[in-house]
């Protein structure tokens, strides 16, 4: 089921990145319509959020928090919709990252082959986030400029 989720959640972003650069590609103004495409994966992104699991919040201090999430897969990198869209609503003014990494009690799997053949390949992902005021990016299919 966690394979089917991630497959999922990959697919329908790959399929929305792919979309937006058309649109954007084929407009005159492009700015603005990158810019709301940018809205619209990050609202996906939150309609997802059911999807990728639970995350756990614990405040450190003030404005220090610590987001967790376990997965049962191979480790591919240290994003998360799920915990975008969390530490977004413990810090609705904007967040730094202070650390992020993955935590297992024994060797990581490195494909998806070794969780199928029936060896564990949970972890649990973490955060530490700390609340500042970050200006608003807008979105860009080209990075930051």
């Amino acid at each position: 089921m966690n394979q089917f989720k991630t497959k999922f959640r990959r697919g329908a972003a790959k399929g929305l990145l792919m979309v937006s650069m058309v649109v954007a590609l084929s407009s005159c103004s492009m700015s603005g319509i990158v810019d709301s495409t940018g809205e619209s994966l990050v609202s996906v992104g939150e309609s997802l959020q059911s999807l990728t699991g639970h995350v756990q919040v614990v405040q450190v201090s003030e404005n220090v928090f610590d987001l967790a999430e376990r997965y049962q897969e191979p480790v591919t990198n240290f994003d998360s919709w799920s915990m975008r869209v969390k530490a977004k609503q413990v810090c609705d003014e904007g967040y730094v990252y202070q650390s992020r990494h993955a935590i297992r009690t024994g060797e990581f799997a490195t494909d998806h082959v070794m969780c199928a053949e029936g060896k564990s390949c949970g972890y649990m992902l973490e955060w530490r986030i700390q609340c500042k005021k970050v200006p608003y990016e807008p979105f860009s299919l080209f990075g930051k400029t």
